[in-house]
């Protein structure tokens, strides 16, 4: 064992050299010689076959100096001097004699001289008493393995960085399609070119790759125990499994004789080992940024969450499937080496049992972040990632400390990756109220309606809050106040305006008579607030989270409830569609905060669009009722915008709400081709823009429509989805 790792040493630190020096075939025959005599052990030096004994014993520093004579160039001998002074400095020595030490040989005394040849073998008690040479083909097999060696390591390193290359080119090519897109409604929106957004080209994109689902129409529904991502995305991760794959396989050098590594299934197991396990570390720093909330890929491109979340599992998932063709790689190259026992030996060694528990770490963190547990108890998942990913950085940073640092920055990324994505929720959380003082909303909830109307004050008055982003809310007195879930804004109004009418108070259920002190306080209080704008949200409660606060709200019933929270946003990007003739939303349930968001700036006398479609399917006729009354109040008097709600023909007989005019009502399913289709037709050679936001099916018929529009070339469409699914 002493000679092995003595042996394993040297390696080390040849390949090390390798590493550093540049790419001549001088270097490589310096290290041919090197490899060629450190073996051997001469009698005027104390030391055992190392590099140490190289620079230490005249014996040995003569046979490198004639095997630099006879088989590397004579124009580079002082480099070659140099360098091997060097190594022999690094190595603890003093440095070596001159050339002038061999200079009484000549060739036929070096033809004299023992020359060691390729197979021949040096117990370790053998000891030689005079200068030798290596024979031609020990040499020249010791070359080969070098030169394959260093080929290979550099298609290592190249094909790790690529991994990154390819995600910095996706970027940047959604960074320039935003571009284009945003200078193109820049030129619309000042009339500076007054053609059309659409070409046959982009058409055919968004119609055959941007917008459809991988196969079929299904993307946001459940397939196969999980969401399959859109046609672009599968496209863009199948060129990156593509590249993995081909990576991993192309890329070595096999040679007929190996030095390091005997025959050409060990040759293919090591490169292919070395190979999986660098590009699956290179994936690390993605995979860290595309799991983030504040990524800055997202603020670049404008593509959401979901879409990088989507990457951030597969690439996950690669990288996974890497390492254990890694582990397994140098597992069945340890049995081939000794059996069972040099098995046992290397788990002693600290970095193989890191990377084999980082290893079994991965590929239990992708079992526990399967759908089905993402949805039903996504706390738990959550915790266990978490968990898990520290270990894994933990683990890896052990595996790798062997190589001196050389893989630290892949360590490091990933932790400051995530320290800069905490530092930010942190500013966010601060920028909404810029106080030591925590949040303190005012939650209501209607049990006709079934939902809780949650008013946050925000106290920043530079701050603006966008229509169709979100918020992650965390509620400082639940039990669980850790948790934080996204809900998207409802409506922002001005908070110096009275809050009563945003809590939703003037709806007879939620009247009071106004005699207790303590309601009274806090209604006054919420009617002096100093805060310049009221963020509301509208949360269906079911179980967990949404559920506690459901129980917090009603605590206070029929007054609002006072509820401490930490709010992190916004996050998401506004759409433009104040910018289409005209607009139509498909949504169901809460999925109605959506087109409430983007209300005000879509209706008024300064609004250009022609028409405003919502089409609600929504189970509660009271909750269909009191947002119409309390929050889409004003928008309704506009003559652009109509309302259609669908319920359930079981609602029938218990519905008895008044609506306005422009509110139609159905008993039945929304069909979104009916819908879309009827919507561009109107548009004729205007623009449309389809908003879905609902239940999964409903966004996939709606997308569905909208390619069956673009296909019948009825209008200039657009789709546009709002979803979070984990």
């Amino acid at each position: 064992m002493e000679r092995l790792a003595s042996v394993l040493g040297w390696c080390l630190l040849c390949w090390h050299v390798a590493a550093k020096a540049p790419a001549k075939m001088s270097d490589v025959c310096l290290q041919s010689c090197q490899s060629s005599i450190v073996r051997l052990r001469f009698k005027d030096s104390d030391e055992s076959p190392t590099a140490a004994q190289l620079c230490l014993s005249r014996l040995a520093i003569k046979s490198m100096f004639l095997c630099l004579t006879v088989y590397c160039d004579r124009h580079e001998r002082e480099a070659e001097w140099t360098a091997l002074n060097d190594i022999c400095i690094d190595a603890g020595g003093t440095g070596i004699p001159p050339w002038s030490i061999i200079s009484n040989y000549t060739a036929g005394d070096i033809e004299r001289l023992r020359h060691i040849q390729l197979h021949e073998k040096f117990p370790p008690e053998q000891v030689l008493d005079d200068v030798v040479v290596p024979s031609a083909e020990l040499h020249r097999a010791w070359t080969d393995t070098l030169d394959a060696y260093r080929y290979v390591s550099r298609h290592h390193f190249l094909y790790g960085i690529a991994m990154i290359v390819f995600w910095v080119a996706v970027v940047a090519l959604g960074a320039a399609n935003r571009l284009m897109l945003a200078f193109s409604r820049f030129l619309h929106r000042h009339r500076l070119y007054k053609g059309t957004y659409r070409s046959e080209t982009s058409m055919w994109l968004k119609r055959k790759i941007m917008i459809p689902a991988t196969f079929g129409y299904r993307s946001a529904a459940e397939v196969w125990c999980g969401t399959i991502p859109l046609r672009i995305q599968t496209l863009t991760l199948v060129a990156f499994a593509s590249i993995n794959i081909l990576f991993s396989i192309y890329g070595y050098r096999i040679t007929p004789v190996n030095l390091y590594f005997p025959g050409k299934t060990k040759q293919i197991l090591r490169y292919v080992s070395d190979r999986t396990g660098i590009i699956s570390f290179a994936n690390f720093p993605i995979i860290w940024l595309f799991g983030m909330r504040n990524n800055f890929a997202i603020w670049l491109t404008g593509w959401d969450f979901v879409t990088y979340n989507k990457f951030h599992r597969w690439i996950a998932r690669i990288a996974t499937l890497q390492a254990v063709v890694h582990s397994v790689g140098f597992t069945v190259l340890s049995f081939q080496e000794g059996g069972w026992s040099y098995f046992a030996w290397w788990w002693t060694r600290k970095f193989w049992v890191v990377g084999e528990v980082a290893t079994v770490v991965m590929c239990a963190l992708v079992a526990c972040s399967v759908y089905w547990l993402r949805r039903r108890n996504y706390e738990l998942f959550l915790i266990l990632h978490i968990v898990m990913s520290i270990v894994i950085l933990v683990t890896m940073s052990g595996h790798v400390s062997v190589f001196n640092g050389e893989y630290d920055s892949l360590i490091w990324v990933p932790v400051f990756v995530w320290v800069f994505d905490r530092a930010f929720r942190i500013l966010r959380i601060f920028s909404l109220n810029p106080t030591l003082k925590p949040t303190v909303a005012a939650a209501l909830y209607s049990s006709s309606a079934n939902m809780v109307r949650l008013g946050i004050p925000c106290r920043f008055g530079a701050y603006k809050a966008k229509p169709g982003t979100y918020y992650y809310l965390s509620i400082i007195d639940d039990k669980r106040l850790w948790e934080s879930h996204p809900f998207t804004v409802a409506s922002v109004v001005d908070g110096n305006a009275s809050s009563t009418k945003t809590l939703g108070e003037q709806v007879p259920l939620l009247e009071t008579d106004g005699t207790s002190a303590e309601g009274q306080q806090e209604t006054e209080t919420a009617k002096t607030t100093t805060s310049s704008q009221l963020l509301t949200f509208l949360i269906r409660p079911y179980d967990g989270f949404t559920g506690r606060l459901r129980d917090l709200a009603a605590s206070e019933w029929p007054r609002p409830a006072s509820v401490r929270v930490l709010v992190d946003g916004p996050y998401g990007h506004s759409q433009p569609l104040h910018m289409f003739d005209r607009v139509v939303f498909v949504v169901g349930g809460s999925g109605v905060v959506v087109p409430m968001s983007y209300l005000e700036t879509l209706t008024g006398n300064n609004i250009q669009a022609k028409s405003i479609q919502l089409h609600w399917a929504v189970r509660e006729p009271g909750f269909a009722a009191e947002v119409i009354a309390n929050d889409m109040g004003d928008a309704v008097a506009d003559e652009t915008f109509h309302i259609d709600l669908y319920f359930s023909a079981e609602t029938v007989s218990s519905i008895d709400i008044d609506l306005p005019a422009q509110v139609s009502c159905h008993y039945q399913r929304p069909s979104a081709r009916q819908i879309v289709m009827a919507a561009a037709e109107c548009a004729g050679q205007g623009s449309l823009a389809v908003v879905a936001c609902g239940p999964a099916r409903l966004a996939d018929d709606a997308r569905r429509s909208v390619i069956e529009a673009m296909d019948r070339g009825l209008c200039e469409i657009e789709y546009f989805e709002e979803s979070f699914r984990w």
